[in-house]
């Protein structure tokens, strides 16, 4: 079967949109949390959701009668009357068996409305006898095990509490061919059903309280989704009257709203990310930090524009110094420097000094602000769109705070067409955290490159009209053009 054939819907509309369509079909999933968090009202809807498209379901309680469950769900729209949805609960009660005058005898919905098949001796309570009683309901297409801690009492230790939630496991999967949830509460022992559950099965989706600006919100997030492409980012949750519902369903504007247009660049991962490209009419902001040299982004973006007709406008970083450029120019694409320059197809305006600025099309340090944008003005080709790379901290550190404000508007209002694209470059660290929030909130889009103490490197789309918002992804370096590589999202980009 094909994954998108093998897919359940769980009924939550924002879930099923993160697991691209559901969860895996006769296998389990965990889904774990605080008391209050949601969990039983997630599973009963994921049974009301399969009942409504022609499906049975069975509901196994381990903590809470009939009545009990009744007084639960009693504010939510579920048909607990439903003919395809059973009901059932499995306690642990002290009694007599057959084999001993005392042990855990096995209590079901049935036994509480009335006397014992083995009369004044109860059913042990043990897996054997547990499966037997759950048989009565096969087949059956989804379970809603809630929850494990009743379980807890049956075993001896760790070990073997493992073998009896892995046999049941398998008993509902493979006996039963059932897509099974179970719950359990998160806790920090290792003994725990919650801890046992998450090594063995197939998914785990975690329901948790947070603070926001200190009132308390309810989560969940997909923490594993064994062969589904999921989204892992965190989603708010809260009741309605159908069970559960997931916000936010988008974090991009919807296309109603949407005037951007944008420009891939030839590094697929990352066009996927942004929702197709960089966006163009508008600035871009690149944020890193210091820790990895950004050549091989940067000249994929300067070689996209080149050869998709654009004159670039440099105002380089030192790691755009002329030297490398003209080698890197030669050596990979072909192209002369000088050639560029004196075409138009470069226009430098140098305030590092990392270049001859006694060069066609290539300027010297400007004096001050004025000079600076005069220069941009005066560079730019009005026939052809343009790509702008420009050092934000090169002019933040030349000229002030207050003139890269203006030179910033300036770029925006008097140098943008909207098929342009002018990508500033800013590491926070080296300006102040003003000057920092003043560039990410002038930008239309904001993408966030850092290294972690292990040398990994992500990328963070934080700010966009469109494309993967708040999404997070490796980026690596390749043999072969474009020589990066950026982790694609998990699925399609929303509106897009």
């Amino acid at each position: 079967m094909t994954e998108r054939e093998s897919l359940v819907p769980t009924g939550v509309e924002v879930l099923d949109q993160l697991l691209r369509g559901g969860l895996p079909e006769q296998r389990s999933t965990l889904v774990t949390g605080a008391p209050g968090t949601g969990k039983s009202t997630l599973g009963m809807q994921f049974l009301q959701t399969g009942v409504e498209h022609g499906e049975s379901g069975l509901y196994i309680s381990t903590e809470q009668t009939i009545e009990e469950l009744q007084d639960s769900f009693d504010s939510f729209e579920f048909d607990l009357e439903h003919s395809d949805l059973y009901i059932t609960s499995i306690h642990a009660t002290p009694g007599q068996t057959i084999e001993s005058d005392e042990a855990l005898t096995l209590q079901t919905l049935d036994e509480e409305e009335g006397d014992s098949p083995l009369g004044e001796y109860g059913i042990p309570f043990t897996p054997e006898y547990i499966k037997r009683h759950l048989r009565e309901f096969a087949p059956v297409d989804r379970v809603v095990f809630d929850s494990t801690s009743g379980l807890e009492i049956i075993a001896d230790d760790r070990n073997h509490y493992r073998r009896v939630l892995l046999d049941l496991i398998r008993f509902f999967s493979d006996e039963l061919e059932a897509t099974t949830v179970f719950t359990a509460e998160r806790t920090s022992g290792e003994e725990s059903g919650s801890n046992v559950l998450e090594f063995t099965t197939h998914g785990v989706i975690k329901l948790s309280y947070g603070q926001v600006n200190k009132d308390r919100h309810r989560f969940l997030e997909i923490t594993k989704m064994r062969g589904v492409s999921h989204d892992q980012r965190r989603v708010e949750l809260e009741f309605c009257k159908d069970g559960i519902q997931l916000a936010p369903k988008r974090r991009s504007q919807p296309p109603q709203l949407k005037n951007h247009r944008h420009q891939p660049i030839g590094i697929e991962g990352l066009d996927s990310l942004t929702g197709g490209g960089l966006v163009t009419g508008a600035g871009v902001l690149l944020q890193h930090d210091g820790q990895k040299n950004l050549s091989a982004m940067l000249m994929q973006l300067l070689s996209h524009a080149m050869e998709n007709g654009r004159q670039v406008m440099l105002v380089p970083t030192i790691g755009l110094r002329e030297k490398y450029l003209r080698t890197v120019f030669q050596r990979d694409l072909d192209w002369e420097l000088d050639t560029l320059l004196d075409s138009n197809r470069l226009a430098v305006v140098d305030i590092i000094g990392s270049w001859d600025q006694n060069q066609e099309n290539v300027y010297g340090s400007p004096r001050d602000i004025d000079e600076y944008t005069g220069l941009l003005e005066q560079a730019k080709d009005p026939d052809r769109d343009a790509l702008g790379i420009i050092n934000a901290d090169a002019i933040v550190h030349t000229y002030g705070a207050a003139d890269a404000r203006k030179a910033r508007y300036s770029t925006e209002t008097t140098l943008t067409e909207d098929d342009d694209l002018f990508v500033h470059i800013q590491n926070p660290g080296v300006v102040t955290d003003e000057v920092a929030a003043f560039y990410h909130d002038a930008a239309e889009q904001v993408l966030k490159t850092w290294v972690e103490d292990d040398g990994l490197q992500y990328v963070t789309l934080k700010k966009s009209p469109c494309g993967f918002v708040g999404t997070t992804s490796l980026m690596e370096y390749t043999q072969r053009s474009p020589y990066l590589r950026v982790q694609s999202p998990p699925r399609p980009s929303e509106g897009e």
